[in-house]
């Protein structure tokens, strides 16, 4: 997967789509194999490596993004870069201008309880965003949301990906958001292969 490159992964249910990107994202281990994420071998990295990394590299979107309560909009959004330690204030007024592209200007001081499903995914997406990761991995980021604010959320999704020049691994939760990827895998009885309706138009894995 190629940085900017937008890859849809389908596949019924329980054929372990969810298990593949927690694996891309460096929160479970393969048995065998090799993984090489923006050119490094990372399958024989320790624990506190692979942190490191996850924080630095990788963005998730998942269905339903645990926020911490007590903190705005805003704080949410600054923790990744907090983690790596940048300074508090720089770090929250980053998090406020990458919150005012999304629509979220009015919102950075509203705690998670005072946001709508849409207005959290939004905070979500400038989370997972904020540090400006090679790789987005995104598990069905619209399914709570209704048809328009899904339509709008995965265009910016795909925007701000492209922008950053990350690679956007998306499990969809509609047959539309697989149809935007440049490139749509299928995984079934424990294969990964190109969906028949792609086959000619794209590169190999």
């Amino acid at each position: 997967i190629m940085p900017g490159e937008f890859v849809a992964i389908t596949g019924p249910s329980g054929s372990g789509k969810s298990t593949l990107l927690h694996l891309l994202g460096l929160l479970d281990r393969a048995d065998r194999g090799i993984y090489r994420l923006d050119g490094r071998d990372v399958t024989t990295l320790d624990d506190d490596e692979l942190t490191v990394i996850r924080n630095r590299k990788i963005g998730f979107i998942f269905q339903a993004a645990p926020m911490l309560p007590r903190l705005t909009a805003a704080q949410n959004v600054a923790v990744p870069l907090v983690y790596r330690g940048e300074r508090p204030r720089q770090a929250h007024a980053q998090a406020c201008r990458l919150l005012a592209r999304l629509g979220l200007a009015a919102f950075v001081r509203h705690r998670p309880t005072e946001l709508s499903g849409g207005q959290l995914q939004r905070v979500a997406i400038a989370r997972a965003l904020i540090g400006r990761p090679r790789l987005i991995l995104a598990d069905e980021p619209t399914s709570a949301l209704d048809p328009q604010t899904a339509a709008e959320t995965m265009k910016l999704i795909r925007a701000l990906s492209r922008e950053f020049e990350a690679a956007l691994v998306l499990i969809p939760h509609e047959v539309s958001d697989a149809l935007q990827a440049e490139r749509r895998l299928t995984l079934d009885h424990g294969g990964l292969q190109v969906a028949p309706d792609f086959v000619g138009t794209v590169s190999p894995l």
